[in-house]
Formats: C-alpha cells, sequence, structure tokens
C-alpha cells in the first residue's frame, strides 16, 4: 500500500515540475523528485529521512545563489557543520561559510550533453543511518552517501 502512496507523489511531483518548466533556456531549474523504494516497509523514519535529503539539496545544495532565510542548523547536525565549514575552499566575510557544494560533484560547469539540470534521481536506504543518493549536478552524474542521525544530516562522504 505504501508502494502505491510513493507512487502517487512521486506521480503528482512529476506532473508539478514538468507545469513549471520555463521556455526559457537561459533559466536553470532544479527538479527534486522523491525517490521511490520498492520495499513496501519503509518506515516513516526513512521517509522522514528521504523528504530531509531533498529538502536540504532543494534549498542549500542545488540552490544556485540562493537568498534563503534557511538555517542550516535546522537540517545538519554540528559535526556536519563543522565538516563543511572545514571543506570550504574560500575566503569567509560573513559569519559561517558552509561547502555545501561538497555533497555534489566537482564539475563546475554543465555538462554541454545535456540540459544542464540538477535533480536527484534516487535515494537509496543503506545501513546504519546512511543513505547513497544518486543526482544529476548540471548534467553530471554524481553519488553521495549521507548519513542521518536524529533527523539532521550528520556525515557525507562523496563516491
Amino acid at each position: 500500500m505504501k508502494v502505491l502512496k510513493y507512487t502517487f507523489y512521486a506521480l503528482v511531483l512529476a506532473v508539478l515540475a514538468s507545469c513549471r518548466v520555463s521556455p526559457d533556456k537561459n533559466i536553470k531549474e532544479t527538479i527534486i523528485e522523491q525517490s521511490s523504494i520498492a520495499n513496501e516497509e519503509v518506515s516513516d523514519e526513512s521517509t522522514e529521512n528521504i523528504s530531509l535529503i531533498n529538502t536540504v539539496y532543494e534549498k542549500f545544495v542545488f540552490a544556485i545563489d540562493s537568498q534563503s532565510d534557511e538555517k542550516p542548523e535546522k537540517y545538519f547536525s554540528d559535526n556536519a557543520l563543522k565538516k563543511l565549514q572545514e571543506d570550504y575552499e574560500f575566503d569567509c566575510e560573513d559569519g559561517s561559510c558552509y561547502a555545501f557544494y561538497a555533497l555534489r560533484t566537482e564539475m563546475q560547469d554543465s555538462n554541454p550533453d545535456t540540459d544542464g539540470s540538477s535533480k536527484i534521481c534516487d535515494i537509496e536506504l543503506g545501513r546504519d543511518g546512511w543513505y547513497i543518493v544518486s543526482y544529476s549536478d548540471m548534467g553530471w552524474t554524481g553519488k553521495t552517501r549521507i548519513k542521518i542521525t536524529n533527523g539532521k544530516i550528520d556525515d557525507y562522504q562523496r563516491i
């Protein structure tokens, strides 16, 4: 029954995303799709964690020059925030600076053979609170392992 529910949500998201496609080629949109997991016994915690990952990728990772008022502390543990600060490679002039780009590929330009969109393709449930996020980053494929602890992202590894 839950598989039907997730399939319905994925279908609704796909329809809504396709309705928002802009004919202007200069505008790049981020499309975040809910992962479909074949296991019918997906826990509510896993559903919440997948939703958390989708939200973080939409608001922080794939956001282009985001002026969001969202606080990363709501989504990341102290451990992950410290790691994101350590991974930040540029001069930081305004308080805390975080390397949200560490959760995506290292590519800096769009893949010329694609439309250049960034989106989550799949989220696989792993072991011990780890998830494998497969995504398209400006047309480049990538995977990142993300650990969720107490409802927040606690660690990450680009694979």
